[in-house]
């Protein structure tokens, strides 16, 4: 073999190697259907706010806040599934500032006839979390989510501040007791 025709030999095999290393870099992307998360966003909304394990009773007096990120869209039919990073606050104003005392953040899946709910799943904690996130997302969904989770949380406080009459810089504090 000359030469040429192993550095032809080598230079290809790079490539190759190179193309691959891309290839499997490149996480591929969950589907989602920007329209249709616009559409169905007010049900998603209503439908985490009224969920018994996303929101509960307080004794703050305080109000709900829920903000999301979609992550997915996967249809089946007639129905659509949302997979979306939530996070819920109970807020309350305390003079010049927002407080928080309870809440919850992480993946859930709204599954959607048209914009009637039919069902909020949301992943146990602990034990089982991991295959239970796997089971409702595809698996680009699930490794938006594994990559997002606790960096990119969405924020219901800017909500929270414009309803209680705060001013957007308003600082956080604690509600005494």
């Amino acid at each position: 073999m000359s030469s040429r025709s192993r550095i032809a030999l080598i230079v290809g095999a790079g490539i190759a190697v190179a193309t691959t290393v891309v290839l499997l870099r490149n996480d591929p992307k969950p589907e989602l259907d920007e329209d249709l998360v616009r559409e169905v966003t007010p049900a998603v909304h209503s439908a985490l706010l009224t969920n018994g394990k996303l929101t509960w009773p307080t004794k703050s007096g305080g109000r709900w806040f829920c903000a999301t990120r979609a992550v997915e869209t996967r249809r089946d039919g007639d129905m659509v599934r949302v997979g979306v990073l939530a996070t819920c606050m109970d807020y309350t104003r305390v003079e010049r500032c927002l407080a928080s005392s309870a809440g919850s953040s992480g993946a859930v899946v709204v599954t959607l006839r048209g914009n009637q709910v039919l069902n909020v799943e949301v992943p146990v904690d602990g034990a089982g979390n991991d295959a239970m996130l796997r089971r409702m997302f595809s698996e680009a969904g699930y490794a938006e989510v594994r990559r997002s989770v606790g960096r990119e949380s969405p924020d219901p406080a800017p909500k929270a501040k414009a309803a209680f009459g705060l001013p957007a810089d308003a600082p956080s504090c604690r509600i005494q007791q």
